[in-house]
Formats: structure tokens, C-alpha cells, sequence
């Protein structure tokens, strides 16, 4: 005769100090109405135990452990006959039960905020915070994530940068919640929120974040933006201060991107991964504003790029030149032109000066009788339709014709 357990499996965790409990018997039959009566060869129950103790005797192929204390528990499952028996047979699992807390405690319920973004007071126990984010799952770590309005905008292992941002006039709910390596909140859910409201006339700052549902597949990438009570204005950084105007400071992954007071940007060359994207309002004498919007950005290592390798941004050219460029995770085939489309498969359209040069997979276009003065050349990937790949995906410099 055999005891197996299906569940849990070792290194399984509770985090309310309660664990289901499946097993398999082979070679005795499991009699309820025995339980406790003479012994009857092939015939009796199971025993389970946590930590060497009798938790329930039972005839049933399951059971619910409860009133786990926090630690590591050994939980034990053994055939016994209807007299209580036991027999040799038994199998048993390593288990862990822990109690994480998260204590939202600025801003505090109901508070008013003046501002789109607030920084976030967050105290975290019980769980480890560890930057294993999309990795196997593994019990009593992990990271929290930052909601508004049930949206989930940031994550993080560090609750002293925790920060809610893109709020709007009006009232929202901010939720911080514990979510293991997987992304998975802990089950049951273990969260604290606030209800606060932002009042009218505040200023803002706000990332477009409707194109970034999913994997962002280019490594072309538009950033939108707007912002409220703030006028953006052009400036070096060195204006005197004017309350309400300013620009923008950007970051990408924490490193310095631009300043600007332009609300449509283009990235290109992005590289593949998780990217997170910061603007700051600034004001005219080049002040950060606590005010600050974040965006994250998956971009698939697979995503395709336009790289234009002869000439280099704002060279000085003769009126002509021969552009050479190249794809990435992209194939350049002249003869799939105008057929099916496939991913990842078509050519390069040239374009100068906003008007198509030629539509080409070799990699290398003559770029003739341009006029003295700035011409804007971009090379942008096709599929073999003749349509501009979507999301889009070019390069475009700038060069001087002398």
C-alpha cells in the first residue's frame, strides 16, 4: 500500500496560515464509516500531522490545514488501518506560512493633493522585496505595484521611491498591493489604499500611455504628452522663474534623455526590454517641480529597427551622397515585394524632405541634387505591400548640404 501527495508540492506557502491538502492511496480502501472500528485488512484512513502533531484523522482524499503560525511546517499524511493503526506508508511536504503586511501611510485617507503625482509613505513586512520581476515565482517574495483608480501605472522593490502619478481633478483611489515575481498578487490579497482627491487647478504633467497596453514592438517609440495649469514655454534653463511656465526634464531608465518644451517626441534606436520614462516639470530657471509623471514601456527583444549607417546625424554633405542603411530583426527582400505580408519581412522606403525617394531592400540609395541647406532624410520599414510597417519603424536624420 502507497500514500502520494498531489498537494502542495515542498516549498509551497500560505499566506493566511491555511493550506488544501490532495493526496493519492493505492492498496487500501478509504472507509468513513470504519474510522475507529476493528481493524478490517485493506481497509482505514489517513493521518495527517504538521510538525509531528495529529492535525485530523480522515478517510477522505483531502483536507484543509489551518492555523499555520508563520515559519517553515512539516506537513505529514500516513496510512493508518480503522483502529488507528499506522502503517509504514506516508509522504510528506516542506511547507512555509508568512504574514506580510503593507501599510499605506501617506497620503492618508482623504487627503487633498495639489499636484498629479505624490509620493508615497509605504511600509512593507514579512515579505522580501527583490528585483526578480517576471521570474519564476517563489513564496514570500516579490514586489508591490502602484494602482490608481484599479490601473496599474508602477512597481517597484523600493518603497522609499513609491510614487503615484497621472492623477487627474478629481477624486481617485491609490492601492499599493504585494505581487510575487510573477506579477501575481498574493493570494489572498494583501494591499492598503487611500481615496484622495486632487483639486482643480493643479498642475500636472501626464504620459499619453494608450499606445503601451502591450509589448511596444519598434524600437521607434512615440511619447505624448500634456500637462496642466503649467504653460510650457522654450527655455535653456536659465530664464528668470515666471509661476506657471516652464519646460520639461525627460529620463529613461533614471539616465538624462533632453530637455524640452515639446509635447510630441520620437525615440529611436530603443533598445529591447522594460523601460520606465520620467518628465518633470521644470521652471524657467531650470527648478525641478515635485511634479512628475512615470511611464513604463515593454519593448520585446525581437522588435524591429532602421538603421541608417552612411551618413551620420547633421553631417555636412555634397549635394549628393550614397545612403547606405540596414535592418534589425527585420528582413530586407526585394523579391517578397508586393506579395502576402509576413512579420518582419518587406523593404525600406527613403524618404527625403517628407517626400518617397525609393522603396529598396539593398541597403544602399543614391540621394542626388539636393539644394544648400537642411534636408531631413528617413528610412522607414515596409511591408511587401507597400504599407508602413505598424507601430512604425524608421530612422531619420538630419544633414546639411553645403
Amino acid at each position: 500500500m502507497s500514500i502520494s501527495l498531489t498537494t502542495p508540492t515542498d516549498g509551497a506557502g500560505s499566506y493566511d496560515g491555511s493550506m488544501d491538502l490532495a493526496w493519492t492511496v493505492s492498496g487500501i480502501e478509504l472507509d468513513p464509516d470504519a474510522l475507529g472500528g476493528e481493524a478490517v485488512d485493506g481497509r482505514g484512513h489517513v493521518h495527517v500531522y504538521i510538525d509531528g502533531e495529529l492535525f485530523e484523522e480522515s478517510a477522505d482524499t483531502a483536507a484543509q490545514i489551518t492555523g499555520l503560525r508563520e515559519g517553515p511546517h512539516t506537513l505529514l499524511v500516513r496510512l493508518a488501518g480503522n483502529d488507528h493503526h499506522e502503517f509504514d506508508a506516508r509522504d510528506s511536504v516542506e511547507v512555509e506560512a508568512a504574514f506580510p503586511t503593507v501599510d499605506l501611510v501617506s497620503p492618508a485617507d482623504g487627503a487633498a493633493l495639489v499636484a498629479s503625482s505624490v509620493p508615497l509613505a509605504v511600509v512593507i513586512g514579512g515579505f522580501t522585496l527583490r528585483d526578480a520581476i517576471g521570474s519564476e515565482d517563489v513564496f514570500g517574495q516579490g514586489h508591490f505595484t502602484i494602482s490608481v483608480d484599479g490601473q496599474v501605472r508602477d512597481w517597484g522593490v523600493d518603497p522609499t521611491l513609491a510614487l503615484a502619478t497621472g492623477l487627474t481633478e478629481g477624486e481617485h483611489t491609490i492601492r499599493v498591493d504585494l505581487v510575487g515575481n510573477d506579477g501575481q498578487k498574493l493570494d489572498p490579497p494583501v494591499y492598503s489604499e487611500s481615496r484622495v482627491e486632487v483639486l482643480r487647478g493643479v498642475r500636472g504633467v501626464y504620459f499619453d500611455r494608450s499606445a503601451f497596453g502591450a509589448p511596444y514592438d519598434s524600437a521607434t517609440l512615440p511619447l505624448a504628452l500634456s500637462t496642466s495649469a503649467f504653460l510650457l514655454v522654450a527655455s535653456d534653463g536659465t530664464l528668470p522663474a515666471v509661476e506657471g511656465e516652464g519646460h520639461l526634464h525627460l529620463f529613461m531608465d533614471g539616465l538624462w534623455l533632453d530637455r524640452t518644451w515639446i509635447t510630441s517626441l520620437l525615440l529611436q534606436n530603443v533598445p529591447p526590454g522594460p523601460h520606465v520614462f520620467e518628465a518633470r516639470l521644470v521652471s524657467n530657471d531650470g527648478f525641478e517641480l515635485p511634479v512628475v509623471d512615470r511611464l513604463r514601456v515593454m519593448v520585446p527583444d525581437d522588435r524591429p529597427d532602421a538603421l541608417i549607417t552612411y551618413p551620420g546625424p547633421r553631417w555636412r554633405m555634397g549635394s549628393s551622397f550614397d545612403l547606405s542603411f540596414q535592418a534589425e530583426n527585420f528582413t530586407l527582400d526585394a523579391g517578397a515585394m508586393d506579395t502576402e505580408n509576413a512579420l518582419h519581412v518587406g523593404h525600406a522606403q527613403v524618404w527625403v524632405d517628407g517626400l518617397l525617394l525609393h522603396e529598396d531592400a539593398t541597403g544602399f540609395v543614391p540621394v542626388t541634387g539636393l539644394a544648400v541647406g537642411s534636408h531631413w532624410v528617413r528610412v522607414q520599414l515596409a511591408n511587401n505591400d507597400r504599407t508602413p510597417v505598424s507601430p512604425a519603424v524608421y530612422q531619420e536624420i538630419e544633414v546639411i548640404v553645403e
